[in-house]
């Protein structure tokens, strides 16, 4: 079925204008995007690509569908069944090189910026249409979806998000009802999307909003709601069914491993801190001068509780609500663009399920779609009066516009080389967030990697000094502590880390086997038993038990040897 759209504006009726206006907007998303061919594999990509055998084969490719996203070792799980899929298939064909997927990734923001191109000229005259299209293809914030491999099942959810909406709003501009092709087309997009990534599962209400405030259906609204509500019903049984495979498969919902700065906050208290952080996703979304690849304490604020620095979050909220009730009826592009903003960032807005996540860039391509096509509806109204001025006048505005245009290439590709590989990555990530945790504790598992192991434990102790209240540096880094026979800086460590998270079994194995080494059989005996009661591995620890009681009865006698090391110890007086 052709997607062709139906032109806005009378002077749009020539097919090959709207087809020059998609290969400019294609070749503006060339333009920011296209040296990303260049990167390897970074960060993410590691665990979720280079080291996941799921990810490397398409034999039995159905058994993915009863796997984890994430490999179990990495703690989180997820369900992306379709995107491993997709993942494997670019590894064998590409023989395991970064290229291919790259290559996937630059195609896929391609062909989504030209579908907000068609996606605006259902609602928007050409010019307003044009400029939405070109600010989404040269908007900085979008980076990371594109330079890092697995920011494809954003570009993925993008393309099956617009393709669906673009579908709807063109079938219902033309005519009262969907044709079945297209409500089939529809829900299978809706299925596929789920199975890319969860995100996709908005994309009800998205229709929903694109009825209310896109099509130009002068019928009462009941009559208009019972068409829509076979799509939505059947839509709506296959979410229920694809969530409750989810549920079998991951354990939950969620199945994300929750931001430190998330855990153990109620859903009030996470509104409270998201809350915060609203003018700092309006900052990336209107003006991102400064990226990073992760936004954590102290780099943002974390506001568990009622605070002043809510008070900017608070009154940007109020001015969008304000702007959306202004233009429900005088403009309904914005409100739709506003709508769908607030619909596409739910997901990951940590309010009803927290995620591993506060902001993440890459999570802001989907929601951005409403932003600019908002902007673009401002269009007509400046250029009205941009046309009325002298000649230098209108020169300097489309100066101006070029200018703002070439800045968004030229950040876009400068961002796009920090995802070269990891390396870059961290490097650049301690740089663009020194105040964050996660910054300094991330580069210090990669210099731990890479046998630097007085500049890793560096790291980690800054990060630890910037989030004292998050146990798995301290559990890490006593890991290390205690395989270089460094037990007594290890034990402070592991008690701190267990007093904060006492659900920690390794790190309640790592503290008795210290206890042991440093020969202190009383407090191993006590430390073991106390978590053979609360049902951690009880044959480990009932081990654990029988060495120290060993020990114990060896060293009454003055001396003996210490049954963990090996070692002979004597008894000091």
């Amino acid at each position: 079925m052709s997607i062709a759209p139906r032109p806005y504006d009378a002077g749009a009726d020539d097919p090959r204008g709207w087809m020059w206006l998609g290969l400019t907007i294609a070749a503006l998303a060339l333009l920011s995007s296209g040296v990303g061919l260049h990167n390897g594999f970074a960060y993410d990509d590691r665990w979720i690509i280079v080291q996941n055998a799921n990810a490397h084969s398409l034999n039995r490719p159905w058994e993915l569908f009863g796997s984890t996203y994430w490999p179990t070792s990495r703690g989180a799980s997820l369900y992306r069944p379709l995107t491993i899929l997709i993942y494997a298939a670019q590894w064998v064909f590409g023989g395991g090189a970064p290229f291919l997927y790259h290559l996937v990734n630059v195609s896929l923001y391609v062909v989504d910026a030209v579908l907000v191109l068609l996606l605006g000229l259902q609602c928007l005259p050409r010019s307003g249409a044009w400029v939405a299209a070109a600010l989404f293809a040269v908007h900085p914030v979008h980076v990371e979806a594109v330079a890092n491999v697995v920011g494809q099942a954003e570009l993925w959810t993008g393309l099956v998000l617009l393709s669906a909406v673009l579908i709807y709003v063109r079938e219902r501009q033309g005519g009262v009802t969907i044709p079945r092709g297209s409500a089939i087309a529809i829900v299978a997009l809706f299925v596929a999307g789920m199975l890319i990534k969860e995100n996709a599962i908005v994309l009800p209400a998205l229709l929903v909003i694109a009825e209310l405030f896109l099509v130009h259906d002068t019928r009462p609204w009941r009559e208009r709601a019972d068409k829509l509500f076979t799509l939505l019903l059947w839509m709506t049984m296959f979410a229920m069914a694809y969530l409750w495979v989810r549920l079998r498969v991951t354990g939950e919902i969620g199945g994300d491993t929750e931001h430190p700065a998330l855990s153990h906050l109620s859903m009030g208290q996470r509104s409270l801190l998201m809350l915060g952080l609203v003018p700092e996703f309006g900052r990336l979304l209107v003006w991102p001068d400064h990226l990073s690849a992760d936004y954590s304490p102290q780099m943002v604020p974390g506001y568990g509780g009622w605070h002043a620095g809510l008070i900017p979050g608070a009154v940007l909220l109020l001015c969008v609500a304000i702007l959306m009730f202004v233009s429900w009826r005088r403009a309904p592009v914005v409100a739709f663009g506003i709508a769908w903003l607030v619909i596409a960032i739910s997901p990951v807005a940590n309010i009803l399920i927290p995620s591993g996540i506060l902001i993440a860039e890459r999570t802001l391509l989907v929601p951005s779609v409403g932003v600019v096509l908002a902007v673009g509806m401002l269009v007509p109204w400046v250029l009205e009066r941009v046309n009325k001025q002298t000649r230098i006048v209108r020169i300097a505005a489309a100066g101006a516009f070029a200018l703002l245009l070439t800045l968004g290439i030229g950040r876009s590709v400068e961002r796009t080389y920090s995802w070269k590989d990891s390396d870059t990555v961290f490097n650049t990530l301690v740089a663009d967030a020194p105040l964050s945790f996660k910054a300094h504790y991330v580069n210090g598992g990669m210099l731990f990697e890479e046998h630097h192991g007085r500049e890793a434990e560096i790291q980690w102790l800054i990060a630890i000094k910037l989030m004292p209240d998050y146990y798995a540096v301290r559990v890490d880094l006593a890991h290390k502590y205690r395989e270089l026979h460094h037990c007594v800086a290890a034990v402070p460590l592991y008690l701190k880390a267990l007093e904060i998270e006492p659900a920690l079994p390794l790190a309640r194995i790592g503290l008795v086997a210290c206890y042991l080494e440093l020969a202190q059989f009383r407090k191993a005996r006590l430390a073991a038993l106390m978590a053979r009661a609360e049902g951690y591995s009880p044959r480990a620890f009932q081990f654990t038990v029988e060495i120290a009681d060993s020990a114990l009865v060896a060293t009454d006698s003055g001396g003996g040897i210490n049954q963990w090391t090996g070692k002979h110890r004597t008894r000091k007086p």
